[in-house]
């Protein structure tokens, strides 16, 4: 399993054209202001809801598995019920990169468990955590209108418009 999350979305193919169409410093700017819109999306926490283990997954999976999450009960480290948010996933959001060869990425090892399209845990979904094809897709009508702005002061920088 990797350690990163990664963001691939279909059905922009539109989009793409419209800025392969622009000179090149235009279409960084446009990419850039997406890419600026996304990580603050994406930096958003779901509301904090407790769910039980129980509820997300019906039981403990071994004897072993259960007498260690009692022993860190007992201990203090884990404490059912509270939210352990330290926002450690929220801060690691980042553009790696400049305009077109950019990528947003998120090296927290458990960020897949969170939010990957195809290594989502229950619990984190049982939550309220999206998956990120979710929300690129539940936001594109936003993707859509940063990028038209973006292209129309791009084009005025560059004397275009």
């Amino acid at each position: 399993m990797s350690n990163f999350v990664g963001i691939d979305v279909s059905g922009i193919e539109e989009i793409i054209a419209k800025i392969n169409a622009l000179p090149p410093k235009a279409q960084d700017e446009v990419v850039q202001g997406v890419n600026k819109y996304l990580v603050n999306v994406l930096k958003a926490y779901p509301p904090y809801k407790h769910v039980p283990f129980k509820k997300a997954y019906g039981k403990w999976f071994s004897e072993k598995q259960r007498r260690y999450v009692m022993a860190r009960i007992t201990e203090g480290t884990i404490t059912p019920g509270m939210p352990n948010r330290s926002q450690r996933f929220s801060r690691n959001w980042k553009v790696v990169g400049y305009g077109k060869t950019s990528i947003i990425a998120n090296e927290i090892p458990y960020g897949p468990y969170l939010v990957g399209d195809t290594s989502q845990a229950r619990m984190p979904k049982k939550i309220g955590w999206s998956k990120l094809k979710d929300t690129i897709k539940n936001r594109m009508s936003k993707i859509i209108k940063i990028a038209d702005a973006a292209v129309k002061k791009a084009l005025h920088k560059v004397g275009l418009n």
